[in-house]
């Protein structure tokens, strides 16, 4: 079981425990989301010592090899994470040209049609069971449509 992650910048390769991963770009392995770098957070829970919180004592139960299936889970996952190292230079450009517009006002929205909240009741969503029908597979369960 690996217990360490390394990315060497010679060789553009992820080292996972003695296998590795390559090419892999830098801003890959680096990429984070709300602070938290995601391919360290996806092994983090699948090395030798897991992280992440143990409330129950089932959570000291954990693999004591590695699962094939994690190496496919770490190729979709530096893929994915890939296409959006690619998609960076054009989100910022359409971030960049939606800055330029012009705002558009409460006023404006509203001439427009967009109804505001008038209160916390509001806010949450509309469900009835007026709006449900039965699903025909299932024991007198609802879908909402």
């Amino acid at each position: 079981m690996p217990e360490s992650t390394a990315y060497d910048a010679a060789r553009c390769a992820l080292e996972v425990g003695v296998g590795e991963f390559a090419p892999v770009w830098r801003g890959v392995v680096e990429y984070t989301v709300g602070g938290r770098n995601v391919f360290k957070s996806w092994f983090d829970y699948r090395k030798k010592d897991p992280g992440g919180r143990r409330p129950s004592p089932l959570d000291h139960i954990y693999a004591t090899a590695w699962d094939p299936d994690w190496t496919t889970e770490a190729v979709d996952l530096l893929t994915v994470l890939t296409r959006l190292v690619e998609l960076e230079p054009a989100q910022a450009d359409l971030l960049t040209g939606v800055r330029a517009k012009e705002m558009l006002s409460m006023d404006d929205l509203r001439v427009a049609g967009t109804r505001w909240p008038l209160s916390p009741r509001d806010r949450k969503p509309h469900y009835s069971y007026s709006s449900m029908r039965p699903v025909e597979s299932s024991d007198d369960q609802g879908t909402l449509v």
